[in-house]
């Protein structure tokens, strides 16, 4: 196995190694860049313009069709872009359809299911559609009038306490509508890491010459947060950046849930990361997404866990500090719990010997019908919300709940072996996949029937690695759908090694 092994070690280490570097690597966001091009559009729009326009769905929509409450706010923001740019070619066509699909969807918000909307769209469509009317643009917002609802009931919230910089409303900075003086830009330049904001920032703030300097340190931002991309293009920004914190902590993450956290021929990149990710911690009794911003439940457990799992002694404290009743939340103040964030939270809790009851009856109260646990507002993947949350319970004591899960990821599996939440099987959540049915082997909970899928799932996976390593799925959610691209491959690159070496063991 040694010849097969070996090209995924070398190829895991460097993406270890280059973790953190740029301040993370993450795909470009059709919402924030049409948003740029918007309100503060680079020297050169042409390549930005172009590329927004490449991004566009058959069905006219921006996004991915397996998301759908997902896709209002990209594609109301490119129709925005748009029609500021009419007078360039194609530019009305593409427009029309986007208003088109815009309106083919509008049922969709008669009832929200409030855990599958991303981050803030309660703030932002309204904002849009409001944007939208400015510009004559044919959306009816009665059609919205349950997403109103619920903005006014978050700006209520909102309005009790003063705006403070790297709190997480700033990252929607944009929808606030507020004057440019009542937030500065942070020292890397950004309104809340978000490119969207910065660039709603800059547009009210580029007329105050009292606010010169900030303007310039806010303008490099864009610029550096482009380059986050890969792409090299001008005003294609990604959805945040910097992302140092997430892309640390779960890649990390990922390594010690297929057990490859310790492997001795990983210690001399992991190490140093290892390093890095004690010092966010300590810094800021909890982790970040990204620099300047507020700590949040999700990356403080998952770095919690490998932390303790590295000997680096954790007070639950920093976990603890996120509970609300009967669940912990992500950020205070959010509109909902999420499923995702209170499974890492227990998972990271086992670590230190203490438990939550009261997390652990809301996850079991979320278990649907048929035994999955529904994506939610942090990821789009019903795979793997379900993967953390039996990666808790497992720990926990809950075989009952985890064998219902174990039957509904063998039924879902794809005719070809792989898996996926959509039509076709992708290599992320046949990582998902495969790390649920070999930590259910190692509960002692995985059946004949799951080795066999295990085994066909591998296979599948060997070869989408072999002859597509190059494949994109964007899987979590912000303002809209993304990828951070070195956690996803480190998912990928340490389940097949993980399963090649139990393989192996066996």
């Amino acid at each position: 196995m040694n010849h097969y092994i070996e090209p995924l070690m070398t190829e895991l280490r460097a993406t270890i190694a280059d973790l953190g570097k740029g301040s993370g690597s993450i795909s470009p966001s059709v919402y924030d860049t049409a948003q740029v091009l918007r309100l503060y559009a680079p020297q050169e729009s042409g390549p930005a313009l172009t590329w927004l326009l490449s991004q566009q769905q058959a069905d006219g929509g921006w996004g991915a069709p397996e998301t759908p409450y997902a896709r209002d706010v990209p594609t109301l923001a490119a129709v925005l872009a748009l029609h500021s740019y009419h007078h360039v070619p194609h530019t009305h066509i593409a427009r029309e359809a986007g208003l088109a699909f815009l309106r083919r969807q509008a049922d969709q918000w008669a009832e929200i299911p409030i855990d599958a909307l991303p981050t803030a769209t309660e703030i932002i469509l309204p904002y849009l559609i409001e944007e939208a009317q400015i510009c004559g643009l044919a959306i009816d917002p009665t059609l919205y009038t349950a997403l109103y609802q619920l903005r006014n009931y978050k700006l209520k919230q909102l309005g009790k306490r003063p705006l403070v910089a790297g709190s997480a409303p700033t990252h929607s900075w944009e929808a606030l509508r507020q004057e440019a003086d009542a937030i500065l830009p942070d020292s890397l330049g950004s309104i809340g890491l978000s490119p969207s904001a910065t660039a709603a920032w800059l547009r009210v703030a580029s007329t105050r010459p009292d606010l010169a300097e900030h303007c310039k340190r806010a303008e490099k931002y864009l610029t550096y947060a482009a380059a986050s991309t890969g792409l090299d293009l001008p005003g294609v920004v990604p959805p945040a950046w910097p992302i140092t914190g997430l892309e640390i902590a779960y890649a990390l993450y990922a390594l010690l849930i297929t057990g490859l956290l310790t492997e001795p021929r990983l210690q001399d990149v992991v190490d140093p990361i290892v390093d890095e990710l004690w010092i966010m911690m300590k810094r800021g009794h909890g982790v970040s997404f990204g620099e300047n911003f507020t700590p949040d439940l999700d990356d403080t457990a998952v770095a919690t866990a490998v932390l303790q799992a590295k000997a680096r002694q954790i007070d639950p404290a920093v976990i603890l500090q996120f509970k609300n009743g009967g669940h912990f939340c992500t950020y205070h103040h959010e509109l909902n719990p999420s499923v995702l964030a209170n499974a890492h939270a227990l998972y990271a809790l086992t670590y230190t010997n203490e438990r939550y009851p009261a997390a652990e009856k809301f996850l079991l109260e979320r278990q649907c019908v048929d035994g999955r646990w529904l994506p939610d507002k942090w990821h789009s993947s019903w795979i793997y919300t379900t993967l953390e949350v039996i990666l808790a319970l497992g720990e926990l004591g809950y075989p009952a709940q985890i064998a219902k899960a174990q039957e509904t990821i063998i039924q879902q599996q794809k005719v070809d072996g792989g898996w996926g939440s959509g039509h076709c099987a992708n290599r992320a959540e046949t990582s998902y996949a495969l790390i649920t049915l070999s930590t259910l082997r190692q509960y002692g909970h995985l059946t004949s029937k799951g080795e066999f899928a295990l085994e066909r799932g591998y296979q599948w996976l060997t070869q989408a690695n072999n002859t597509h390593p190059a494949t994109e799925t964007k899987l979590w959610l912000a303002k809209e759908i993304y990828a951070p691209y070195r956690v996803d491959r480190i998912y990928e690159l340490s389940t097949l090694i993980s399963v090649v070496t139990e393989r192996v063991a066996a």
